[in-house]
């Protein structure tokens, strides 16, 4: 996970993927720790509370992300006719 962390930074730092697609990629990633720990919530109790900010957690920088990333711009206007 180290690794993956570190690949990413280095791209969010080189301006390879912009900061819109690293909130929805945290954001994926989050519900799918979310959805994991609910899996095992029968046998921990606190695995549900876990997984349950998890999964608020992830969608929050998802839709932080995707807010980011399709937000309506102005058009550039043409002036010359």
């Amino acid at each position: 996970m180290e690794t993956l962390r570190r690949l990413a930074s280095s791209l969010l730092s080189k301006g390879v993927i912009s900061a819109g697609w690293y909130s929805i990629l945290t954001g994926l990633a989050l519900l799918v720790v979310g959805s994991a720990l609910a899996s095992v919530s029968g046998d921990d109790r606190a695995a549900g509370v876990v997984s349950v900010v998890a999964f608020l957690g992830g969608v929050w920088q998802l839709e932080r992300g995707l807010r980011s990333e399709f937000q309506r711009r102005p058009r550039a206007r043409d002036d010359n006719f």
